[in-house]
């Protein structure tokens, strides 16, 4: 488990957030202050911060090969949750998906490839800019933290820090990873990268917005429902979907995996059903998980691996509740300007 502390000042600006911009109600950009101790580390409580420099110049090499900095930003991916879909565009064809296309079924799947939404994408991403705009201000202070060892800990596969993200709303300091769950705004996601501690506070905060019926788990879907073609990402300030926002949602990770296949399928790029498509996994890769029981009591090292579709039956019977799972942590390392590993502070 993480000892050490990473912490990142910084601000936020309001308007990215639907329906002023495109941002959803999980991830954000930061612009990192250029104060000289904006980014800090600390190995322990007992520690000091240090400021820290390794991300300057370094790329993030995962599913793609980016630099975490872009511009003075860092993109965020708000850590332990996962906010219902505002704009979720089927994955691009694998190399393999491609060999022996015809023309026409690369044209069937570029018809299909628009950005999807979830019911509830609009609703929880408006809750999210009413509440940091509820202060008045167009751009916020805040602090991002996540617990790691090192550097490489710190990034996805995307290049996005995975962190929690703290501002100060009505005089209070408001962690909005922990009020998004509270409010029944979004799931708790998990995966291996996180603590027990982080876990454990999430569990607690799903376990009252559940028992309330929260707008999240009172729409959660007990069946895969079919995939409406027609739902797509609204446009900005187009707040009249707000008022036809309501129907069953599904872990946003899962109907990630249902989008992709359903526009596959609806293109016939592939012949499989929905268990098959998710027991094979992306490019051949299973999305691996953990029972959250499990993964607490015995660690990412002893407990058992289970493959996500494990948990979805027929293609249509959701067996997981959403806090139920842990989740594999997509590889990705971090490297300098030459190349060469970033391994320390």
């Amino acid at each position: 488990m993480p000892v050490g502390l990473l912490e990142v000042e910084g601000t936020i600006d309001v308007s990215q957030f639907w329906p002023e911009g495109r941002s959803d109600a999980d991830t954000t950009k930061v612009v990192v202050s250029i104060a000289a101790e904006a980014i800090r580390f600390r190995k322990s409580n007992a520690a000091p911060f240090q400021p820290t420099h390794v991300f300057d110049n370094a790329k993030v090499k995962g599913r793609t090969a980016t630099a975490p900095i872009k511009n003075g930003k860092l993109t965020i991916r708000l850590q332990g949750i996962d906010a219902p879909e505002l704009h979720y565009q089927p994955s691009p064809l694998s190399t393999s998906e491609k060999k022996g296309l015809t023309a026409a079924k690369r044209e069937a799947y570029h018809e299909v490839t628009h950005p999807y939404r979830q019911f509830l994408g609009a609703t929880t991403s408006k809750a999210l800019h009413d509440f940091l705009a509820g202060t008045g201000e167009a751009t916020l202070a805040c602090r991002v933290f996540t617990h790691v060892d090192t550097p490489n800990e710190v990034f996805d596969t995307y290049g996005r820090l995975v962190g929690d993200i703290e501002v100060t709303v009505g005089g209070k300091k408001v962690d909005i990873n922990h009020w998004l769950v509270e409010q029944g705004f979004a799931y708790p996601t998990f995966y291996s990268s996180m603590n027990d501690d982080e876990i454990e506070a999430f569990l607690a905060l799903a376990k009252t917005a559940r028992t309330k019926k929260l707008p999240v788990w009172k729409n959660l879907a007990k069946t895969i429902p079919a995939f409406d073609f027609d739902l797509r990402e609204p446009k900005k300030n187009e707040t009249s979907v707000l008022a036809t926002d309501k129907g069953p949602v599904i872990l946003p990770k899962l109907y990630r995996r249902y989008t992709n296949w359903s526009a596959r399928k609806k293109a016939k790029i592939t012949s499989q059903n929905f268990q098959k498509f998710l027991a094979t996994g992306s490019g051949g890769k299973p999305d691996t998980c953990y029972e959250t029981s499990d993964f607490l009591a015995n660690g990412v090292h002893a407990a058992t691996p289970r493959n996500f579709a494990d948990f979805v039956e027929g293609g249509k019977t959701i067996k997981f509740q959403p806090d139920s799972l842990v989740f594999g942590e997509a590889p990705s390392s971090l490297v300098d300007a030459n190349g060469k590993p970033i391994t320390t502070f």
